[in-house]
């Protein structure tokens, strides 16, 4: 089998508009979300980086939604970070795989300027027919599920194939896994891996308001909803890597949460595979009984490991969670060089995972912050 390693990473979320800006949180050892009473139900609102400002073709700029601009962004860190920002080396054999949500507010969209139009909602109720004129072709494409793949294909020239999953909370994982076997396989030599979620869906709100997870002050706990998106370059060589991705696997349960069992079963299988690591992040994102879950099958199968957790720079992304976290330890100085970082996940209904990879160097500051004020200002 090849050996797999990370060349580059790139993020656009919520509270972190790039890696810089997390450097930046995590050496300041501050919380980056607020509080979820505060800004609940403020709409995703994600303006294009300047790099990607210079680079989009207008067709392309008139069918941009919110995750795509995120997933945009990240794509322009990424390559910002390796010097390529105008696309990648071997991009016509290079496969993109995905964990990304579609985007599923367009009833919801027009029916509230439908409400705004009527005043009321009896009115509203038998006016309902005036939904069908108030879309267009260029809305609905915006709102196709598979528009943030496009705009992650186009933005890198990608012709290598694409293969999207989705699994809730464990999507960007299971993108990972899927790429990790491909590369290690000897099917690709390079690969992208894009993960991208929107907490601040309507969809999420009601449903997760409904179980009572939406307030972190609560008895039981709860998350902050948010935003983003990261991606990966993945390769089978060494050179300027930054990690070494030793393992990838997911375990299936249609539970809702794991149970002890679950977690316990993953970690020992984790130890079992001659897996010591240094550092775990923890999937807990804010719900008391399930953090404490996990952190009690952790603790007895590496006691010696430090706990991490980015929830409180991120909030909670859903579909992007997972490599939102593999990125915050190879950013994160406090983990050292030749460190082995275990990161947990886990996705409602679908089950639990983990990345294990070895961090082989400090993930560079790349001072696109720096970049974008300067331009604009200029």
């Amino acid at each position: 089998m090849n050996p797999v390693f990370i060349h580059a990473v790139g993020i656009h979320a919520e509270y972190c508009d790039d890696v810089s800006a997390l450097h930046t949180a995590l050496r300041d050892q501050r919380s980056a979300v607020e509080s979820p009473v505060e800004n609940v139900f403020q709409k995703m609102n994600v303006q294009l980086g300047a790099l990607e400002k210079r680079v989009i073709a207008r067709e392309d700029r008139s069918i941009l939604n919110g995750l795509a601009s995120a997933i945009r962004n990240a794509a322009g860190d990424m390559l910002h970070s390796c010097n390529m920002e105008t696309g990648l080396d071997l991009s016509e054999e290079t496969p993109l795989y995905s964990g990304t949500d579609g985007v599923a507010e367009h009833n919801f969209v027009n029916l509230s300027r439908l409400i705004q139009r009527h005043g009321s909602t009896e009115q509203t109720l038998k006016n309902l027919g005036e939904l069908s004129g108030m879309a267009n072709p260029i809305n609905m494409m915006r709102f196709l599920s598979t528009n943030p793949i496009y705009h992650a294909s186009k933005r890198l020239e990608l012709r290598g194939g694409g293969y999207p999953v989705s699994g809730m909370s464990l999507s960007g994982l299971y993108a990972l896994e899927d790429a990790v076997a491909d590369l290690a396989a000897g099917r690709c030599g390079q690969g992208i891996v894009v993960a991208a979620g929107n907490m601040r869906n309507f969809d999420s709100l009601v449903v997760f308001a409904k179980l009572g997870l939406l307030d972190p002050d609560g008895d039981m706990g709860g998350f902050v909803p948010s935003f983003g998106a990261a991606m990966l370059l993945l390769g089978n060589e060494s050179g300027n890597a930054v990690a070494e991705v030793l393992d990838v696997h997911t375990r299936y349960s249609p539970e809702p949460f794991p149970s002890p069992s679950d977690w316990q079963a993953l970690m020992k299988y984790v130890a079992g595979r001659g897996i010591q690591p240094d550092v775990v992040t923890t999937y807990c994102n804010g719900v008391k009984a399930n953090d404490e879950i996990e952190r009690s099958a952790v603790q007895p199968c590496f006691p010696n490991a430090q706990l991490r957790n980015y929830k409180s720079i991120f909030g909670y992304t859903s579909k992007a969670n997972n490599t939102l976290d593999l990125v915050a330890a190879l950013a994160d100085e406090n983990i050292p060089e030749g460190a082995v970082i275990l990161v947990n996940g886990a996705g409602f209904g679908v089950g639990i995972g983990f990345i294990a990879m070895r961090k082989l160097k400090q993930l560079p500051y790349s001072g696109r912050n720096a970049d974008d004020a300067l331009e604009m200002a200029a």
